[in-house]
């Protein structure tokens, strides 16, 4: 697949601006190779996919690359979180002493009676992002939402497609295909059974209701798998920059390495040591966002 965030225009430019050779003719698949691997890099270091809308000027100049021109799915499984933490001593083995030839094996003794009794069930464990932590204890009041929350590993949640929840049975309910549930990608479905959203930077998240789950659920490990799409639409002239100038870096370190003269080498080394600097510069925190 071709695919990546810039041309080799893009490159060409980038090369010239740093008086290297801008004729790619000659190595045009190298060129290529090395902005798909840069826009590999650029999306899974920075979680973002950019795509190009229709009849934007980037997919005119494109020829040997393909740019994306809608979102891109994701199929991921995650845990939902509990507390952080234990009561000291609650996770430990209960122990008490037994005289020699005692029954008392044979029996249940008052504090296995005290812990059946007040042992608490996998909903209550759920840490709450939204609501009250109460919502989960009796007298449960399901009217008032109580999420929980999923950080995704890409930003910019576009589409929610499926989305299994485990139930008490151990089994996954998709809250997408079934009727009983609601919800969907964007803030116009807060207070629905499930929704994403998007923060600052494109950050997504997903909540969930916990009052939407079954009573006692299986377990909070591996309890959700979601298959989501996700994309920012236009592709920024940062991403297109440094994407170029990373894939011109790569270009000439691979050019440089078929030049004879020690000289000119060092001076091909040291231009693409400038082009991956700029490049950082133009997606360090304090430069625009990407």
């Amino acid at each position: 697949m071709t695919t990546g965030y810039c041309t080799l225009e893009d490159v060409r430019r980038a090369l010239q601006k740093s008086s290297l050779p801008g004729d790619l003719s000659q190595d045009k698949q190298l060129a290529v190779d090395a902005i798909v691997s840069q826009s590999r890099w650029l999306e899974r270091t920075y979680k973002r996919h950019w795509y190009a809308p229709t009849g934007a000027d980037i997919l005119d100049e494109a020829t040997e690359i393909d740019i994306p021109t809608a979102p891109r799915t994701r199929d991921d499984e995650h845990d939902i979180s509990s507390h952080g933490a234990m009561v000291h001593g609650a996770s430990e083995r209960d122990r008490s002493r037994r005289r020699k030839n005692s029954d008392a094996l044979l029996e249940s003794g008052p504090r296995y009676e005290r812990r059946r009794h007040d042992r608490r069930d996998s909903k209550q464990e759920i840490r709450i992002a939204i609501g009250e932590p109460e919502a989960l204890e009796p007298p449960v009041d399901e009217t008032v939402p109580a999420y929980t929350r999923i950080r995704l590993d890409r930003k910019d949640v576009d589409a929610i497609n499926e989305l299994h929840v485990i139930n008490g049975d151990g089994g996954y309910d998709d809250w997408v295909a079934e009727d009983d549930y609601d919800g969907g990608a964007g803030l116009t479905h807060r207070g629905e059974d499930y929704w994403g959203r998007v923060n600052n930077d494109g950050i997504s998240e997903l909540y969930l209701n916990v009052h939407a789950m079954d009573d006692e659920i299986a377990s909070l490990s591996k309890a959700v798998y979601i298959d989501w799409d996700y994309g920012r639409e236009g592709i920024s002239r940062t991403a297109r920059r440094a994407v170029a100038l990373f894939a011109g870096a790569e270009f000439t370190e691979e050019i440089g390495t078929q030049i004879p003269d020690n000289a000119k080498l060092y001076n091909v080394e040291t231009k693409a040591e400038e082009m991956r600097n700029r490049a950082e510069k133009l997606l360090e925190p304090d430069a625009e966002v990407p």
